[in-house]
């Protein structure tokens, strides 16, 4: 029969008793709570790597715009912009000037299309000389995403029915 030892050298290894030493329980815990480690770390870097890529997948990448437009109070100066997504859902998106002087998040709802848009779009109210931001299409999505309006906009919308006008819609359509 073996002889198990369960005395430690000055060192706190286990004593070595015909070649092999006897498992140390604490030693089997260290190496399954590593392995357990090396699992989750795995778990999280393959998810953090899917989640990262919807973020910031371009639902627009170039839109040049020929006017100043309004996007919740913030106005914007005419220019080329793209829009991003900032969650996989694309409740928040990202408007931004290519230049990168100008950019906004945008809190959105659904919107379905009748049909297919064969190309991304940004959709447009106009009062009068004044624009905003209304919708945003990707090309070959039957559900856009359509911005809520905001106190300027509904105070402009006012004014314009008062005199009995109403918006105008207006496309811009992306480059590829």
């Amino acid at each position: 029969m073996r002889e198990v030892n369960n005395s430690f050298n000055n060192s706190g290894w286990p004593v070595i008793y015909g070649g092999h030493r006897q498992a140390d329980q604490k030693e089997v815990i260290l190496k399954m709570q590593a392995v357990k480690a090396f699992v989750l770390l795995s778990l999280l870097v393959t998810l953090s790597a899917i989640y990262g890529h919807a973020q910031g997948q371009t639902l627009i990448r170039k839109v040049k715009i020929p006017f100043d437009f309004s996007v919740g109070d913030k106005t914007f100066p005419a220019g080329v912009y793209s829009v991003t997504r900032v969650n996989a859902e694309k409740i928040m998106l990202r408007l931004s000037s290519e230049d990168g002087g100008e950019s906004i998040n945008i809190m959105t709802n659904p919107v379905q299309a009748k049909e297919y848009p064969k190309t991304g779009k940004l959709i447009f109210r106009r009062y009068g000389e004044t624009y905003f931001l209304s919708q945003i299409w990707e090309s070959d999505e039957i559900q856009g995403r359509q911005l809520l309006k905001s106190r300027t906009e509904r105070s402009v919308e006012r004014d314009l029915a008062e005199r009995g006008g109403r918006p105008a819609i207006v496309d811009i359509v992306s480059t590829p």
